[in-house]
C-alpha cells in the first residue's frame, strides 16, 4: 500500500487500530443502552449515547476507507507497520486540500449517522 490522495493514507495496522476503537465505542454504546433498559440510566440521558455512537462510526469509516482523518488534517500518512511502509508528510497541497475534503466528508458522514440511530434508539426504546 501506499499513499494516495483521498483515497488512502493509513496502512493494515493503522487499521485494525481504528476498528478495535470503533468496537470499544460500540460497547459503550450498548452498555449505555443496556444501563437505560435495566433502569439504572435516566431516559434524559440517553440522548448521550450519541457520542459513542459518532466515534464508532468514525472510526469504522477510518478503517473500511484506509483513511485516517487526523493525519489527514495533518498533512500526514501512515504507512510504518507494513513490510517496506513509512511514515511521511503529503507535500502536494492540492492533495493536502483533497485530503481535508475526504476527512471532512467522513466525518459529517459519522456524525449523521449517528445522529439517526441515536433519534431511532431514542423513539423506539
Amino acid at each position: 500500500m501506499s499513499y494516495q490522495p483521498a483515497q488512502c493514507n493509513i496502512g493494515r495496522r493503522q487499521r485494525f487500530q481504528r476498528a478495535a476503537y470503533a468496537a470499544v465505542a460500540v460497547l459503550v454504546a450498548v452498555g449505555m443502552v443496556v444501563a437505560y433498559l435495566l433502569d439504572a440510566f435516566p431516559r434524559l440521558l440517553l440522548v448521550g449515547v450519541f457520542a459513542p455512537l459518532a466515534l464508532a462510526f468514525e472510526f469504522a469509516l477510518q478503517a473500511y476507507e484506509s483513511f485516517c482523518v487526523s493525519l489527514a488534517l495533518l498533512g500526514k500518512y501512515d504507512f510504518s507497520g507494513e513490510s517496506g511502509g513509512t511514515k511521511g508528510t503529503v507535500s502536494d497541497p492540492a492533495d493536502h486540500h483533497d485530503d481535508q475534503l475526504y476527512a471532512l466528508r467522513i466525518t459529517v458522514v459519522s456524525v449523521a449517522l449517528a445522529a439517526v440511530v441515536t433519534v431511532g434508539l431514542v423513539a423506539v426504546v
